[in-house]
């Protein structure tokens, strides 16, 4: 390494190092760009590909680069030119663009495995208490991460080495002009300029660009609305959902006439569970219960993740008013019904109510003492097995004369499915899933072992559901307790190039059971489409509630004749409108342009020469999208 600042070719070696780092910014970049559908898109489709990814690799680097610079001349200027300053420099260079490098690695690993960029719903899993437990990993895996994180270190230490032995062994970079600065960030600027506006132009016209550029890590993309009616394009202004407002829920006060006998609730909860698990080899107990209830085999949830699934089967609406609803820490009505009912609560969960925000959302009447957490340790199933147990426990030394209420979230099925080994039904299955070395091919070579991992652990989740079922009908307690039994989400193993949920909204992450036992109710199997916004709207009735649905729910009564048309799935940033024909997924509140997202009903892709049809058939749905997420929320300014 160079002693002194003041030696000529230490501007060189950083200006080398930086465009070498560019370099291995491009590759790991590249591994989300969609370069051979920009192909057979076109050559303009692939030129403008091409420079974007170009033109983003540097601004990737922008910060590391400005802030290796200050460094750079304060050392210059102010430190004597010392060996101290040179490795005050040389260590900035490699943090910044070490750290830029792993995240950029990390993103694309993110991108490959679930179809998303890090964006606001990975800063709260990171941020939020239980986020990262969320997610399962192993101490192999961590082992791997950090493994992985020291390499992008060391990385950065070998190129500033080689960039250093070039510059003064070789004279490369001798001649270098002394603005080179300026005329790069020149370059990058009129670059940029360029394939926004080009992209924006494109959105007006063809429209050809937006899902290409979606595919560009953290792509910006721009309307430049007035600029290009000036030019004499038509402009019309997207539409987009604000899903902004202070909370008015319910729309009226919720009104009840108690009954004389309350039923009991048993509610019941398990991650990714799918709707084809739910089968006479799989999920026996489970299977042999619902023949006796009545079974939904069309069951959409609200939300392809934990958080709007759960939020939209308490609350009865669309997820993406969850914000509002954390925002407010504004809960339940069916507690609020419960708790005026006199009901003992005691809640159960095998993950935690802090992540997601649980006990400051649809649970945050609920006093702490009475949600009862068991994230660690152990296993998913072990920690299945001690909460039924703490349950059942519960309703046994319950007072008789009062009602009951009680939740369990199950964890069993939740990645990497973990499972006894009683609970093996399939083989060969992976012996455990370690995230730091995943890769979308391996994930495609060993997606059926995987599978059978999630199997065997559904297996299990079946035989704690099994232990709940025995003990309310041997306590005779089915003739007075409402059950209900669903999965918060799906979970997809690579039907459509994923693997797991939270990224897009195929029947795979989004369809799950809904089996629902209510006292005197023959049984039945329906096949019509349903929601988890429609249990809200089937149980409120049964607690006395006398207020039309309307007031608190954008659902329907499962034990009425009403049939569902449509519904909702929602995540962190979208909202995808489903029927019978199609989906169509939109953005929530985000700035500048972005495309709504059409495929039919069962996934496939719809065809270009029909999409202009479709979306003309399908535009008084897209407006009553907009009056359903916008149903309880007041835009008026409050008063002063």
């Amino acid at each position: 390494m160079p002693k002194t600042l003041a030696n000529s070719s230490q501007p060189n070696t950083l200006y080398l190092y930086f465009w070498l780092t560019y370099v291995v910014v491009l590759c790991i970049a590249a591994d989300s760009i969609s370069f051979g559908a920009a192909y057979n898109d076109g050559a303009s489709s692939l030129l403008f590909v091409l420079v974007a990814w170009c033109c983003y690799g540097l601004l990737y680097l922008l910060p590391a680069i400005a802030l290796t610079s200050i460094s750079y001349q304060i050392s210059k200027h102010f430190m004597a030119l010392n060996r101290l300053s040179v490795w005050t420099v040389h260590t900035i260079a490699i943090s910044t663009a070490g750290l830029t490098t792993l995240l950029l690695y990390a993103n694309a690993k993110i991108f490959s495995l679930y179809g998303m960029f890090i964006n606001g719903f990975i800063l709260n899993l990171l941020m939020t208490p239980g986020g990262i437990e969320s997610m399962g990993g192993s101490s192999q895996s961590d082992i791997g991460f950090a493994l992985i994180a020291a390499g992008f270190f060391v990385l950065q230490l070998l190129v500033l080495w080689l960039s250093y032995f070039f510059c003064k062994h070789m004279q490369i970079l001798h001649h270098m002009p002394r603005r080179i600065g300026l005329y790069t960030a020149m370059v990058i600027f009129i670059t940029s300029l360029g394939v926004h506006f080009t992209y924006a132009a494109d959105s007006y016209s063809k429209g050809r660009l937006t899902s290409l550029a979606e595919t560009v890590p953290f792509f910006h993309p721009i309307s430049a609305r007035h600029f290009f009616k000036m030019l004499g394009y038509k402009v019309n202004k997207p539409e987009q959902i604000k899903v902004k407002g202070r909370l008015h829920y319910p729309l009226n006060p919720i009104q009840f006439k108690k009954p004389a006998k309350p039923y009991n609730i048993v509610w019941l909860v398990s991650e990714s569970w799918r709707a084809d698990m739910l089968d006479p080899e799989i999920m026996p107990s489970t299977w042999q219960f619902a023949e006796k209830a009545s079974r939904f085999t069309r069951n959409d949830s609200g939300g392809n993740g934990t958080r709007m699934g759960v939020f939209s089967m308490f609350m009865g609406i669309p997820g993406n008013y969850w914000f509002s609803f954390l925002k407010e820490h504004r809960g339940a009505a069916i507690i609020d019904v419960l708790q005026q009912q006199g009901y003992q609560m005691e809640l159960f969960t095998s993950a935690r109510f802090s992540y997601p925000e649980f006990d400051k959302t649809i649970f945050s009447q609920i006093p702490t003492d009475k949600l009862h957490s068991l994230p660690e340790p152990g296993f998913g199933w072990e920690r299945d097995r001690a909460n039924v147990s703490s349950l059942l426990n519960f309703i046994d030394k319950r007072d008789p004369a009062k009602p009951f209420f009680t939740f369990m979230f199950f964890e069993s099925p939740h990645a990497r499915y973990h499972f006894p080994p009683e609970s093996i039904i399939r083989r060969p299955f992976r012996d455990d899933i370690n995230y730091a070395t995943l890769s979308k091919n391996a994930l495609r070579a060993d997606i059926a072992p995987i599978k059978n991992r999630y199997i065997n652990a559904v297996h299990h989740l079946d035989s704690q559901f099994g232990r709940i079922f025995s003990y309310l009908q041997e306590k005779n307690l089915l003739d007075n307790t409402i059950v209900v039994v669903l999965g918060d989400h799906g979970e997809e193993f690579m039907e459509h190039g994923y693997w797991g949920h939270n990224s897009t909204f195929v029947d795979e992450q989004v369809r799950t059971p809904l089996v629902i036992w209510v006292p005197g109710q023959a049984p039945r199997v329906s096949d019509k489409m349903t929601s988890h916004m429609d249990i809200i709207p089937t149980i409120m009735p049964l607690l006395g509630v006398t207020n039309p649905v309307s007031d608190y729910a954008t659902g329907y009564n499962l034990l009425s004749t009403e049939k569902r048309n449509s519904t909702y799935v929602s995540d962190w940033s979208r909202v995808a409108y489903v029927d019978k024909e199609v989906k169509i997924v939109q953005p929530v509140s985000i700035q500048g342009y972005s495309s709504n997202r059409f495929t039919y009903a069962n996934d496939d892709a719809i065809p270009v020469s029909k999409l202009a049809a479709v979306t003309k058939s399908k535009q008084p749905a897209l407006v009553q999208t907009m009056r359903d997420l916008t149903k309880f929320l007041d835009k008026k300014p409050p008063p002063r």
